[in-house]
C-alpha cells in the first residue's frame, strides 16, 4: 500500500488523479458540534477514500502515518538472513 508523506503540505491535492475534496477535512468528514467526524455519504464510492481519510485524521492529530509496515522490516532481515546462511552453506 502506498504511504502519504506526512511532511507534504497542501498540496497533496494537486497531485494527478486525486480529486479537488482530498484530504479536506472540512468536506470529507467535518466535525459536528460534539467534535465528532461525520464522514459523507458521497465519499464511500470515491477510490482514494482510505488514503483521504487517514491524512484528514494524521492532520488532527489523531493517527501516526507509518512509512513502511512492520512486516516489511521482518521480512528483509529473513531474507537477508536466509541469503547468509544460503552463502555459508555453499562453502562447506
Amino acid at each position: 500500500m502506498n504511504r502519504l508523506d506526512p511532511s507534504k503540505g497542501p498540496s497533496e491535492a494537486d497531485a494527478p488523479g486525486l480529486p479537488d475534496c482530498f484530504a479536506d477535512g472540512d468536506k470529507v468528514c467535518p466535525l459536528d458540534e460534539e467534535g465528532i467526524m461525520q464522514p459523507q455519504a458521497d465519499c464511500i464510492p470515491c477510490p482514494h477514500l482510505r488514503p483521504c481519510l487517514q491524512l484528514v485524521m494524521h492532520r488532527r492529530g489523531k493517527i501516526r502515518l507509518v512509512e513502511a509496515p512492520p512486516s516489511a522490516k521482518v521480512t528483509g532481515f529473513f531474507k537477508r538472513w536466509s541469503e547468509r546462511k544460503l552463502g555459508n552453506s555453499e562453502k562447506s
